[in-house]
């Protein structure tokens, strides 16, 4: 199984790189986690709904059809770490790849919202990407460990 994380913002820093590879490296070898990261298009001469708009395409440019869309939103239905491996263990089943978008801070688009296959949240929080994305990748983890019943998961 492939997962795809594709996100807006500033390229992994090595604490991030460093905690990140803390948990890929415990994955099992039949799933691939690959990072798109991409920079962030604001600037100061474009609306925030322009920035939205251009992030959206460098997005949508990524996603591939046979891609099981997820996007994170705050505003998405949420879910726990068991509802995830539920969800993480359907897609393994069905053999199909998932793509994990996660936008700039100014959030994602409508469009990207309705192309969507799901759209969770996390929380209600803000959460700032640097840790969003390990976040995304300890539960991608966790999920593992309650797929396998491992004790990580209490």
């Amino acid at each position: 199984m492939t997962i795809k994380i594709i996100s807006i913002g500033n390229k992994l820093n090595s604490w991030e790189s460093e905690s990140i590879d803390y948990y890929k490296k415990q994955l099992p070898k039949n799933l691939t986690l690959d990072f798109i990261n991409l920079k962030s298009l604001q600037n100061p001469k474009l609306s925030k709904e322009e920035v939205i708009k251009k992030e959206s395409e460098l997005l949508l440019s990524r996603i591939t059809k046979s891609d099981f869309i997820v996007s994170w939103d705050i505003k998405g239905d949420e879910i726990s770490s068991e509802g995830f491996s539920n969800f993480i263990s359907l897609c393994q089943q069905t053999n199909k790849s998932i793509s994990f978008i996660i936008g700039g801070s100014f959030g994602l688009s409508s469009e990207i919202k309705k192309c969507s296959d799901k759209v969770f949240s996390a929380s209600s929080f803000t959460i700032p990407h640097k840790l969003f994305r390990l976040i995304l990748v300890e539960q991608i983890y966790r999920a593992h460990t309650i797929i396998s019943n491992m004790p990580y998961h209490k």
